[in-house]
């Protein structure tokens, strides 16, 4: 499978993922209250802060070094280390059986999408992801006069398809590999636990800063601004793999930056611009998280580019970079929730603060990437125009405005006929291709 075809998949997972949790929230928002699923909110956020503890970058180490080394006993020892610490965990967590639930299926579930992203076989993460979802929406009456930790459970659905999809493809535990996956995996598993607490923290310290309310708001603002950036998955869902069997890592990163910017900016201007007529879907109580919703937008926007980076970093073996930059930001991000954590803006303002300090960073350690990158600032921004002008309008012109900021990058050279027609060929099939390509090329034909 191709690197785009590989990262199409992980974009649709993500597309069903984030579709799944727009419609279990647009459900549960109808049925229960802004605090309940402030409850729910902080018992997902808490479990995903206690798997990123007991993971030790294990699945990062498994995408980087089963591909270099071409070694399928990497991933089977990351696999039997990561089983043993899963019910270790369950057990010791069984005070409260859906955390129990959520931190070991959550473990095993990251670990078996790290073994099929290594092998860019990715079509059975988006299968998982797609019937896991559907299931998890259609729950949500049945599960709400249960409670928030019934509620809660719905979240492990997804990773329970994926893990027993994933038994049967030959991986088995084996005590392998430690002294090699435990420098690689260590080195991005501290900064993942402080990014896990710099996004996840924003939560938690809302439900007991201010009250479960605000951490439903935050919750829902992320959500949402996470959707507006998911479609990089696209060029950035497998790029650690890639890069790390690449002898040309610095042009494809730059390339995949170019790309993961011009496919993101124009959702992105949507979200910022006219999120609250998507939030009032959810209810007139949730358009007041517009604000923390445009912030969250922007730092994840700044977040695409120190990711490439930071990933081009890590293929090259610069584990302690990787580290410290990590670190530096979500220490920031975690210190700041403490002081603005009473307001769901303040949790936004202080996750932007976070990513500008990773960009600043890396941006000084990989300076002649960033420095291409910057670039193309301009055009970016004049591509985002009319997604800008648009969207407070409502949804429709927010689509047109969407859509007029596509064909404008293309106009503007952010993205190449010649790059769109390479990753259509390989993500589309055959025959699907020859019957969209003739269309496409009169359209660009227009524009160009």
């Amino acid at each position: 499978m191709s690197l785009y075809r590989a990262g199409l998949w992980l974009y649709l997972s993500s597309v069903v993922g984030q579709l799944g949790g727009y419609l279990f929230w647009l459900a549960a928002a109808a049925l229960a209250s802004a605090s309940a699923l402030g409850e729910v909110a902080y018992l997902v956020s808490l479990s995903g802060i206690i798997t990123t503890l007991l993971s030790l970058g294990l699945p990062s180490a498994v995408m980087h070094l089963y591909p270099a080394t071409g070694d399928k006993r990497y991933a089977e020892g990351a696999l039997a280390y990561t089983l043993a610490l899963s019910l270790a965990a369950a057990a010791a967590l069984a005070w409260r059986p859906v955390l129990s639930l959520l931190v070991a299926t959550g473990s095993l579930s990251a670990l078996y999408s790290a073994y099929l992203q290594a092998r860019l076989d990715t079509k059975l993460i988006f299968a998982a992801t797609a019937a896991g979802q559907a299931v998890r929406v259609a729950l949500v009456p049945i599960l709400i006069p249960l409670g928030a930790d019934a509620l809660a459970a719905s979240y492990a659905v997804p990773g329970l398809l994926l893990i027993a999809a994933t038994a049967g493809k030959g991986l088995r535990p084996r005590l392998w590999g430690l002294r090699e996956l435990a420098p690689a995996g260590v080195s991005v598993w501290a900064p993942g636990v402080v990014s896990v607490l710099g996004t996840n923290l924003g939560v938690v310290a809302a439900y007991h800063l201010a009250e479960a309310e605000a951490a439903g708001l935050v919750y829902i603002a992320r959500v949402l601004a996470d959707a507006a950036v998911a479609p990089v998955t696209i060029v950035t869902g497998a790029l650690l793999p890639y890069l790390s069997s690449a002898t040309d890592k610095t042009p494809r990163a730059v390339k995949a930056a170019r790309l993961a910017l011009a496919i993101s900016a124009p959702l992105a201007a949507v979200v910022i611009a006219g999120g609250g007529h998507v939030l009032a879907l959810l209810g007139k109580q949730y358009v007041q998280a517009h604000p923390a919703l445009a912030v969250f937008t922007v730092g994840n926007m700044i977040s695409i580019i120190s990711g490439v980076l930071s990933t081009l970093a890590y293929a090259e073996g610069r584990y302690s970079a990787t580290l410290a930059g990590g670190v530096l930001a979500n220490a920031t991000r975690a210190l700041l929730y403490f002081a603005l954590g009473t307001a769901p803006l303040g949790v936004a303002a202080s996750f932007l603060i976070g990513s500008a300090a990773h960009l600043a960073f890396f941006s000084i350690l990989k300076r002649h990437v960033a420095a291409s990158l910057a670039g193309f600032a301009p055009r970016l921004l004049a591509s985002s125009l009319p997604a800008l002008a648009l969207s407070p309008l409502g949804l429709i012109s927010a689509a047109g405005g969407a859509v007029l900021s596509y064909l404008l990058a293309v106009r503007l050279g952010l993205v190449s006929r010649g790059e769109l027609a390479d990753v259509a060929r390989q993500v589309l099939p055959d025959s699907v291709y020859a019957k969209v390509a003739p269309l496409a090329a009169r359209v660009l034909d227009l524009v160009t």
